[in-house]
């Protein structure tokens, strides 16, 4: 990284960008480089970008929001959390005030938020989930029990999503403090994206007051497609940054590698390929733009967002596993940092929405509801 890039300015402003650059040139080469919460610590002003508050203010465009995420990605996958509010951005998207607390600690790097969605016996399947709150004096108590659940060790709050039993049952998210009686964390080992925890979460009669309760029951189908269209983007950019990054180390050792008598650059099916892949990347870039534009725009951008992840991972996940093949051995080493990209961004694949299922919002979007339920 270079303090003079214009990049770099560009995205954050001089003295932000000059926090951005000694957070990295400190943290290069260490274990805690890959942990978000290491940077959002050092540079907390990062935390507040998307975060307006309901008394208004300034705050970063979804678009710019792509960019800045699409940058830190250029530099580890894991730091796809580092910029904005992350999941806490689902408080923002209700019409009161009675999170702004909790949501002015995330923005100040004091507080962090897991969403806890995914369940062992239905994956994200929204109709499906098993994990239930049932209404009591001043609250609700849910049980249930979620898995592969990203930054459970991190978060001091949870965003439990939960089916609400009896009349007007319907999916709801609750905040629950991670300190809350009745929960139990344990870890999973994961393959990829380790610069923050990953694991289960078990929740047995935990109490949750109404007041905790987003939205209101019922609605959190509607607020995770709101939220989601835009984090999904956002993992988009993150993923794209990433296959940026590969393809900058395959043009400079097509550039200084020597073999059969010359730089392996000249070979054309290696200048092919790179420009295939390149290209691939690109497209993708603007699938992402196109969707950011229509967030930015309110519009509906469900559909959009789906297809930019999707098709923006599975992009990047084979320009990287290109770029470590042409490196021969060397991109099979720890030291030439591609196979780390290559399993983060498989873990990516998987997260948020698998690109299957993401595909078939997209068909499901384009084709209509009637030809999309006779598939199921």
């Amino acid at each position: 990284m270079n303090l003079d890039d214009p990049v770099l300015k560009a995205l954050f402003g001089a003295d932000t960008g000059r926090r951005v650059y000694d957070c990295w040139a400190g943290l290069v080469n260490t274990p805690d480089f890959h942990k978000p919460t290491a940077w959002r610590s050092r540079v907390p002003e990062l935390c507040a970008l998307d975060h307006v508050g309901h008394n208004g203010g300034s705050v970063r465009t979804s678009l710019e929001m792509m960019h800045i995420a699409k940058f830190f990605g250029s530099l580890s996958l894991d730091l796809r959390d580092v910029p904005g509010l992350g999941h806490a951005r689902l408080l923002s998207l209700i019409d009161i005030s009675g999170f702004d607390d909790v949501l002015t600690r995330v923005a100040k790097a004091e507080s962090y938020c897991a969403v806890c969605i995914t369940e062992p016996d239905c994956g994200s399947d929204l109709r499906a989930m098993k994990t239930t709150a049932v209404r009591v004096d001043g609250g609700y108590q849910i049980t249930g029990r979620k898995q592969y659940i990203s930054r459970l060790r991190q978060a001091d709050y949870y965003l439990v999503f939960a089916m609400v039993e009896g009349a007007g049952r319907g999916l709801t998210i609750f905040l629950i403090p991670a300190a809350a009686d009745g929960l139990k964390v344990s870890d999973i080992s994961a393959g990829g994206l380790r610069g923050c925890s990953w694991g289960a979460l078990d929740l047995s009669d935990v109490l949750v007051p109404k007041c905790h309760t987003l939205g209101g029951e019922g609605q959190g189908s509607s607020l995770f497609s709101k939220h989601f269209s835009f984090w999904r983007c956002m993992m988009a950019s993150a993923a794209l940054g990433t296959a940026q990054s590969a393809l900058s180390k395959a043009r400079d050792r097509m550039s200084v590698r020597q073999s059969f008598g010359g730089v392996i650059g000249r070979f054309t099916h290696l200048q092919q390929e790179y420009a295939k892949h390149a290209s691939r990347v690109h497209m993708a870039w603007l699938l992402v733009v196109s969707a950011a534009s229509r967030i930015d725009k309110q519009c509906c951008s469900y559909v959009d967002a789906a297809m930019a992840k999707a098709e923006s991972v599975e992009y990047a996940i084979g320009a990287v596993r290109w770029c470590q093949l042409m490196h021969g051995a060397n991109g099979y080493s720890d030291d030439c940092g591609l196979i780390k990209m290559l399993d983060d961004l498989l873990g990516l694949s998987v997260a948020d929405g698998t690109t299957d299922v993401l595909r078939g919002q997209v068909a499901r979007g384009l084709l209509g509801e009637k030809l999309y339920l006779q598939s199921l």
